[in-house]
């Protein structure tokens, strides 16, 4: 009876060592497998990690203004888009926006998704005079308006206001287009929830 015992144990451990000499995607070893101790460790079914829920607080690569299923690659979507989150504005006499630049993300806790993170200090953004400016209307969609009612909304977001309706805030990030002199042409309201 011992040596059953100690035949499948022999056999338990070779298969432990086995399957700790591959990757999870079962692609082989590089050479760094996993310590010894693993093979006397209880196996254990670990529960799946869930994905987490839709309102967990962290933006989305939504860059359309539209709420989008995750492309395979989280930072195909952002690629040539600049977004940037503004601080402070201003347009009774002069138009202008600060606002910090933002990078592109892709988060830990939402898998194959990411979202806009500012970095570096603000700076201060002037508008074209054919500038285009849109805001995300109660369907999420982007809206055509003039650039005082853009920016009426926008400090509104920014004071921690309700803006008037059919508007609302989502975290002060635009996804902008700039000319050659920095002036900015297009500017476009993102969701984010």
């Amino acid at each position: 009876m011992r040596l059953n015992r100690l035949a499948v144990a022999a056999v338990l451990a070779a298969s432990a060592l086995a399957l700790t000499a591959c990757d999870p995607d079962g692609s082989g070893s590089d050479g760094a497998s996993a310590p010894a101790a693993t093979v006397t460790a209880a196996p254990t079914a670990a529960p799946a990690s869930p994905k987490p829920p839709a309102g967990t607080g962290k933006p989305t690569a939504a860059a359309s203004g539209k709420a989008t299923t995750p492309a395979a690659d989280c930072t195909a979507g952002a690629n040539g888009t600049t977004v940037l989150e503004a601080t402070e504005n201003a347009y009774s006499t002069h138009v202008w926006m600060r606002a910090r630049s933002t990078r592109f993300v892709c988060g830990p806790e939402v898998p194959n998704d990411g979202y806009w993170e500012p970095q570096g200090d603000a700076r201060v953004y002037e508008f074209d005079n054919a500038v285009k400016s849109y805001l995300l209307d109660d369907e999420l969609k982007p809206r055509g308006v003039d650039l005082t009612a853009f920016m009426k909304v926008q400090e509104a977001c920014l004071k921690n206001a309700e803006p008037a309706a059919p508007y609302r805030c989502f975290g002060n990030q635009y996804e902008v287009k700039l000319g050659a002199q920095g002036k900015v042409l297009s500017i476009t309201q993102l969701y984010r929830p």
